[in-house]
């Protein structure tokens, strides 16, 4: 294991000691059964952005405590975990050991150097590429393009800095460095942001082609494609997808994520919940008031439900930081 406090190694390392702390880092999970509905939510959308396959083969980049892996390993020929922290990795393997197909490593960069050329059918990476540099997000892109079989899928999302709740969580983040010693290195596990043109950018580069993307939400969400053959070479656009100029595998991939975008896309009252936990975690406000706003609407949705279990964890955890109100 790294020793160097500033590597992303020893940063997640040091924040997955435990299964526990592990859970915490990963989503702010505080019980299996938070784990597990978050779990549930993300691995519904990268099912629907991969159409996963009995006969698959498919990896995670970040793969953290198997949060997503859990739910997806069961249904899978194989399922592959990859995370930078070897405390991770081991518990990743462990909570999907049941299953034959499915293990964890850890890697000691931006690599997926357990996997052969061309011997995947399918990658995502959720709530990951946030937490690194983009210089590190890119050589993972070039290695999602080595590894992917011609045709195969890779789903990602990352902070949506165009969205007004994304730039929200930016401007929290850059008040925080602000108060901050100048003279000391930036947590290198600290959110970072990107705007679709960015995104659109590094996935062409890395010579992927761009099938899907969803930029109505905090976070944006994309799917690449290996494609059937190597691209023409060229400057990558930072344009949205033309479906005039894409290949005609690309273009029946992105014709079937059309028809699912519902199903991939973070709904309106996603995003708006997400936005009232920020009243909490960053504007000040106690729990308990978002908790009763949600819980007095009727018939809460499913995407409510999943947040009020969230805050409700995130406040247990943090008693100190919120105190209990009075009845």
């Amino acid at each position: 294991m790294s020793s160097n406090p500033d590597s992303y190694k020893a940063a997640w390392n040091a924040r997955s000691a435990t299964l526990s702390d592990g859970m915490a880092a990963v989503d702010g999970s505080a019980d299996e059964s938070v784990l597990a509905a978050t779990g549930a939510f993300a691995a519904q959308q990268v099912r629907a952005a991969l159409e996963l396959l009995p006969s698959d083969r498919v990896f995670e980049i970040g793969c953290g405590v198997g949060r997503i892996g859990t739910q997806l390993a069961a249904a899978l020929a194989g399922w592959h975990g990859i995370d930078i922290a070897e405390n991770m990795a081991a518990l990743a393997r462990a909570r999907v050991a049941a299953h034959p197909g499915a293990t964890a490593s850890a890697v000691d960069g931006p690599n997926l150097e357990p996997f052969a050329d061309a011997s995947m059918d399918k990658g995502y990476c959720v709530a990951v590429f946030i937490h690194m540099d983009k210089e590190d997000m890119v050589l993972y892109l070039r290695e999602v393009a080595r590894v992917l079989k011609p045709g195969g899928l890779f789903y990602f999302d990352h902070w949506n800095l165009s969205n007004p709740v994304g730039w929200q969580r930016f401007a929290y983040e850059v008040d925080q460095v602000g108060r901050g010693n100048p003279a000391e290195r930036k947590d290198v596990a600290r959110n970072q942001f990107c705007t679709p043109e960015e995104l659109r950018l590094y996935v062409r580069a890395a010579g992927l082609e761009l099938v899907f993307e969803d930029n109505s939400a905090h976070f944006a969400q994309m799917v690449a494609r290996k494609p059937d053959h190597a691209l023409a070479p060229g400057a990558p656009s930072p344009l949205p997808i033309d479906p005039a100029r894409l290949t005609a595998g690309a273009a029946a991939a992105a014709a079937r994520l059309a028809a699912v975008r519902a199903d991939i896309a973070f709904s309106a009252r996603c995003v708006q919940c997400f936005a009232e936990c920020c009243e909490v975690l960053i504007g000040g406000v106690h729990p308990s008031t978002v908790l009763a706003r949600w819980r007095a609407e009727p018939g809460p949705s499913p995407d409510v439900q999943l947040h009020i279990a969230w805050l409700e964890a995130i406040w247990h955890r943090h008693p100190h930081l919120w105190p209990p109100v009075a009845a």
